[in-house]
């Protein structure tokens, strides 16, 4: 059966489902950088939301299964004049990892930013270190626009961070 995602503004109630995802911190940090402290917390993520309301360009998304329960996140940050949006903090339960979801939560996001918002062109960033995401997102139309100067120390490694765009 083909799954079929739909997406809603976020709620302060899907920060709960978040928290279940990230188990490890390694794979938090693959997620938002030093953005949040490991383990992530119901506070922390109220926090996260009350301040995304408060930004009057930037917002978040939840992609909802076929029974409505929260199988992905991202954030969206418009520049309405440089007709661009730049995609962060996305995440897709880890259970679908490698099943398709991620593609279709990032299809989706494309479809709203072009044809609901009229951006020509979207940008993300990803690591290195992730390349199941970086085949995600090239699967949708994103290609590697630069690679950062400065990367993201985790432990005892140096992520390298690629910026990928998709342009219409």
């Amino acid at each position: 059966m083909k799954r079929t995602l739909r997406l809603r503004p976020c709620k302060k109630a899907d920060g709960k489902s978040l928290i279940q995802w990230f188990t490890d911190e390694r794979m938090m940090r693959l997620w938002c950088r030093d953005g949040f402290a490991f383990p992530l917390t119901e506070k922390q993520m109220v926090e996260y939301y009350d301040k995304l309301e408060m930004e009057t360009c930037s917002w978040g998304f939840t992609a909802l299964d076929e029974a409505g329960t929260p199988v992905g996140s991202f954030q969206m940050k418009a520049d309405y004049k440089a007709e661009s949006v730049h995609l962060g903090y996305i995440v897709v339960d880890p259970k679908l990892r490698g099943t398709g979801a991620g593609y279709e939560m990032v299809s989706l996001a494309v479809q709203y930013a072009v044809e609901i918002l009229g951006m020509k062109r979207l940008t993300l960033k990803v690591f290195d270190t992730n390349p199941g995401a970086r085949r995600c997102y090239e699967k949708v139309g994103f290609s590697v626009e630069s690679i950062m100067e400065e990367g993201f120390s985790y432990q005892d490694e140096m992520w390298e961070v690629s910026i990928m765009a998709y342009t219409v």
